[in-house]
């Protein structure tokens, strides 16, 4: 190939590429992870790791730190960085996401997927939430918000073999069930 055409073919394949990536930015989901208290929801960390692997960008805090993750999720979608926001919290953490999407319903910003893993919290789920999963052992029941027209499960887990309250957040089973549910609210 000439020096004459190598440029203008070269230039199309940087313009396909930035197209692409511009396209992937605008579609990114981010799961924001919250632990629960003194933050040994550690098993959130691996879960973490396993979505960064499926290109998901994760945070992970603890729960008292709910609020300035929710300035982050709204500062990151109001600029179109972030499309899909995923929200999982475990036990304390679990009451701190429903709080968080409270936030994010004051802020017109949608979230796609809610996981409260064994909440002390039942709610309300607010309406800006299409699903949400509550898996409990002791745990609370989840309940809608005025308005809420997503889906909302409860789902009892605890005569699954070897499920504790820890367990719940670091169970490899449980991690599949919710990288199942993460994959289906992003798109696959």
């Amino acid at each position: 190939m000439t020096s004459r055409r190598l440029l203008p073919c070269s230039l199309a394949l940087l313009l396909l590429l930035f197209v692409h990536a511009s396209a992937a930015a605008a579609g990114a989901t981010h799961a924001y992870l919250l632990r629960g208290i003194f933050n040994v929801s550690v098993g959130l960390d691996t879960l973490a790791q396993r979505l960064n692997r499926m290109g998901i960008a994760t945070t992970v805090a603890g729960h008292g730190e709910s609020g300035s993750v929710a300035a982050e999720a709204i500062r990151d979608y109001k600029s179109g960085k972030v499309r899909t926001v995923i929200l999982i919290g475990h036990s304390l953490g679990g009451g701190a996401v429903l709080s968080m999407a409270d936030e994010l319903n004051s802020a017109g910003v949608p979230v796609a997927l809610l996981i409260a893993l064994d909440s002390g919290s039942s709610g309300p789920v607010a309406p800006n939430v299409r699903r949400a999963v509550n898996f409990y052992v002791g745990g609370a029941r989840l309940a809608p918000a005025a308005g809420f027209r997503g889906s909302l499960q409860n789902i009892d887990v605890s005569r699954t073999p070897g499920m504790s309250h820890m367990a719940l957040q670091s169970m490899p089973l449980m991690h599949q069930r919710m990288i199942g549910l993460v994959s289906a609210a992003r798109g696959g």
